[in-house]
């Protein structure tokens, strides 16, 4: 799996979804660590801007075909992948691409199956799942020894083909799982897979390739043996079914799962309580067909109706029977991640935990916001280098705020704060300086200090902004009100204009002010003229206010 850094933005969803946390975010981006990764694609399937996706092999085999003979070893999930009327056109299909012969993996389905339940080998984890073998080679070691020392159903198919055509072909895996892309690549299969396509590989090379399935005649696989079992191989338990072993999950010796919490829960039990006699794992949900090669907009229940729709098509199909002599037998590794298993000192993750506030138990709020389940796993990859603090969530909303109040409380500029009834609720510290108050007037009208006409209009007018020039204790000011409907508050900007030279701007500003309170002083008068003895004591209380304004804006 890699990267398209251009649709990575600072999602984390890789990271939440990953089950052995093998992401490191870095900038923003978040990349795939090889070491810890264990191919089973779950970031692929659950990246929402399509940014993580599979290594591409289409060049390779594209190259191959053209210059060798290769056989097609098709997986059993391929009917949940194409249209049910492509099923028995796609052997003709592979050849016009250039494949010389296709077979399905069923075959080496039928032959792994036999030799892990039928050979007392010591081991009880079926092992036809490579993503399940990699995360217990690396994250459970004290498992290795309950793998069942069996390849998969694409080696041992590998296998099956080139000792039937010969040495000199090669052999193509074509099907929905990432990590057989890794298995592919391990040196003791190197002999039996030369190349993997996942199925939108191949639908790509299809598409490109311009082939007319209408014009194509209907065909089986070249495959051998009563594969009507073996085809049920991609869904979970289909390898007990094709053993005729219980699928039904009551038999307390023989467990099928899917899906990466069910595997990591098995798996968190104790080597005492392991009481199983098989165990067939899936990492992929539902199995095979929920693999990272396959499109997201088919339904998974969909996806099985047609697996179980092809194996009973060609349910009685007879076949010359599958090759036994072919050896699948294996072995596994021991292959730690360096990274999960160095240690972190406790002082380095307290720093960690300190640094985004979250020293006190009762402030870890293990949201999993970041990804990781818990601020201490979070904390824990910051140290490894795999994750940044900047990725929790509620730590850079503190951040933002305490940006905001410093800047408000910096800022060279008065700010006031008002409730919906004008009221005042905070001032910074240029406020304050600028008109010679402090916080005894909390609480009190925007009136007590200052003149409030702007915030009053705003008021009147339901309007969401108002400029103002003013002077007050012997400062010219220009003022600048915001409304905020949100908080139902008021925001007051105030900038010294006492050692300022106006500008064209502020000028027009005081021209504007200065012909509203005319108008609106005479018609006041008129008013005043229309009811005298009702309005005088009003009137010369208003008509002073409007004087004194006046005064204000031409001093």
């Amino acid at each position: 799996m890699y990267t398209l850094t251009a649709n990575c933005h600072d999602c984390y969803r890789c990271v939440r979804v990953c089950p052995v946390k093998a992401i490191r975010v870095h900038d923003g981006q978040a990349s795939v660590e090889r070491e810890l990764c264990i191919g089973c694609g779950t970031c692929v399937r659950e990246c929402p801007q399509h940014a993580k996706l599979i290594r591409r092999s289409l060049e390779e085999v594209q190259e191959m075909v053209v210059h060798k003979k290769v056989a097609v070893s098709m997986a059993p999930s391929f009917p949940a992948f194409f249209p049910r009327t492509l099923w028995l056109k796609l052997p003709a299909a592979l050849k016009k691409l250039g494949f010389s012969y296709v077979s399905e993996t069923a075959e080496g389905a039928k032959k792994i199956t036999e030799d892990s339940f039928n050979i007392d080998n010591g081991g009880t984890i079926c092992t036809a799942c490579p993503a399940v073998v990699n995360y217990i080679e690396k994250y459970r070691p004290d498992y290795r020894d309950h793998l069942i020392p069996v390849t998969s159903p694409m080696v041992a198919h590998g296998r099956m083909l080139k000792h039937r055509l010969g040495s000199d072909w090669s052999v193509v895996f074509i099907g929905p799982c990432s990590a057989k892309k890794q298995e592919a690549l391990r040196p003791e299969n190197r002999d039996a897979i030369n190349g993997v396509l996942t199925f939108e590989e191949l639908a790509q090379w299809l598409e490109d390739a311009g082939i007319d399935f209408q014009s194509l005649k209907e065909e089986t696989f070249e495959s051998r043996g009563v594969l009507s079992e073996a085809r049920l191989f991609p869904l979970q338990g289909g390898m007990l079914k094709t053993g005729q072993l219980p699928v039904d999950n009551i038999d307390p010796n023989v467990l099928h799962i899917s899906g990466p919490e069910e595997v990591e829960a098995l798996f968190d039990l104790p080597l005492d309580s392991w009481t199983y006699r098989y165990v067939e794992p899936l990492f992929c949900a539902g199995g095979c067909i929920n693999g990272a090669g396959f499109p997201s907009e088919k339904n998974l229940f969909l996806r099985k109706q047609d697996v179980l729709a092809y194996a009973k098509l060609l349910r009685d199909t007879q076949q010359e029977d599958i090759d036994r002599s072919i050896l699948c037998g294996t072995s596994f590794h021991e292959s730690y991640p360096k990274t999960y298993y160095s240690l972190v000192s406790e002082e380095l993750i307290n720093d960690i935990l300190e640094k985004t506030g979250k020293s006190s138990p009762d402030l870890q709020l293990n949201c999993g916001a970041c990804g990781y389940k818990t601020c201490r796993d979070s904390a824990i990859a910051v140290v490894k280098g795999m994750a940044q603090p900047e990725m929790c969530m509620p730590y850079m909303r503190r951040l933002a705020i305490q940006k905001t109040d410093k800047i408000m409380e910096t800022s060279p500029n008065g700010i006031v704060l008002l409730d919906e009834n004008l009221h005042i609720l905070h001032m910074n510290p240029a406020f304050k300086a600028m008109f010679l108050c402090n916080n005894a007037v909390l609480g009190k009208r925007i009136s007590y200090l200052l003149d409030g006409y702007g915030y009053e209009k705003m008021v009147e007018a339901s309007q969401s902004k108002h400029e103002y020039i003013n002077a007050k204790y012997g400062v010219k000011y220009q003022e600048i009100a915001y409304y905020l409907p949100d908080e139902n508050q008021y925001v007051g900007i105030y900038i010294n204009l006492s050692k300022i030279k106006f500008d064209d701007r502020q000028l027009d500003l005081i021209k504007g002010q200065t012909m509203e309170n005319i108008k609106e002083l005479l018609h006041h008068q008129i008013n005043f003229s229309q009811e005298l003895a009702h309005f005088l004591g009003a009137n010369t209380a208003k008509s002073e206010e409007l004087l004194q304004r006046l005064m204000n804006l031409f001093e």
